[in-house]
């Protein structure tokens, strides 16, 4: 297949000056973090980005077709909705505009969702403050890299409420988490599938950051259930978090009542063993545009077929792939 260079956004935008760094230097989100201190805002974050000079050259991509960029545009409506949601964790802010592409500001989070270590009934460690904090800038590079590497393909970041599942709290933030860290997991196992060659490889880096994420939220969800129940989407994909218990029952691997990854069981039929499991765009879809119950409040109502906005985008998610 032919090797295209797809187009980059404006030079002179503040979100090239960023993607320039993500390009160059992959925002040492370490140095970046101590440089800044978490209590800065975003918006410090961006005048101390736009001050480097580093150089960056356009991403050679090989195309086949607009399925590719479709397939990109789709993840980048995910990364969004993460990289906005633990914006809200961590910061207390919506990301800033520059890294939105235009697009609508988010709603169901305010300044007062920013997670701090122990708040009273809490048991909101420093721990686990540290790692949401390292997730979001993970989940900011992924959309600053994305859009970096669609340049004007990209899609602006569609209408969010993370108010879908019930407003955030300290005690339900992380049983939210585990669950997007999941559907990007499972929704990328697919989408690499349909990639080719550097997009497929591209792709595959962040599924494998991804899964770093998915793997933390879930053994932390096993080991503090009063602040991260387990929220259920019964689509058959997903995993409780749990401790099978023996060396008989973790050989056998994940089953209905749970593991400690969303990997395929031994017994699971036509399935391969220690394989994860994925989500195509729809089903990925039904999730993202479901909602709770008020009966049952840890079960995922999914969105059924034909649906194309609802839950966490209320106006469906943007590009050429939104509906079920």
């Amino acid at each position: 297949m032919a090797s295209n260079e797809i187009e980059t956004l404006d030079p002179a935008a503040t979100v090239e000056k960023l993607n320039k760094i993500a390009a160059g230097r992959a925002l040492d989100r370490r140095h970046f973090i101590t440089a800044l201190g978490m209590t800065g805002a975003v918006a410090g974050a961006v005048g101390l980005m736009s001050g480097c000079n580093a150089t960056s050259t356009p991403i050679a991509v090989t195309t086949a077709g607009a399925g590719q960029i479709n397939l990109l545009n789709f993840v980048l409506n995910l990364e969004y909705l993460q990289a906005t949601f633990y914006s809200y964790l961590t910061l207390g802010t919506d990301l800033p505009a520059t890294v939105t592409g235009g697009g609508t500001a988010a709603v169901g989070g305010s300044a007062t969702t920013q997670l701090v270590a122990g708040t009273p009934s809490v048991a909101m460690t420093q721990q686990i403050v540290d790692l949401l904090n390292e997730i979001y800038f993970d989940e900011l590079n992924h959309v600053i890299g994305l859009r970096s590497l669609l340049g004007s393909a990209a899609v602006p970041r569609p209408a969010i409420n993370l108010a879908a599942f019930g407003a955030i709290t300290p005690t339900n933030a992380l049983s939210i988490a585990r669950l997007l860290e999941d559907v990007g997991v499972t929704t990328y196992a697919s989408a690499v599938a349909g990639l080719s060659t550097s997009n497929a490889t591209y792709a595959g880096q962040i599924l494998g950051t991804e899964s770093f994420h998915s793997g933390a939220l879930r053994l932390i969800s096993i080991q503090n259930p009063t602040i991260a129940a387990y929220l259920a989407t019964p689509d058959g994909l997903d995993v409780p978090p749990a401790d099978l218990g023996s060396p008989a029952l973790e050989a056998a691997g994940p089953t209905a009542s749970g593991g400690f990854f969303p990997t395929f069981g031994a017994s699971a039929a036509g399935t391969t063993a220690g394989f994860a499991l994925s989500r195509t765009t729809s089903q990925a879809l039904s999730v993202l545009y479901g909602s709770v119950s008020t009966s049952t409040p840890n079960v995922v109502k999914l969105a059924a077929s034909g649906t194309s906005s609802g839950g966490f985008f209320p106006s469906g998610v943007n590009g050429a792939i939104t509906t079920i």
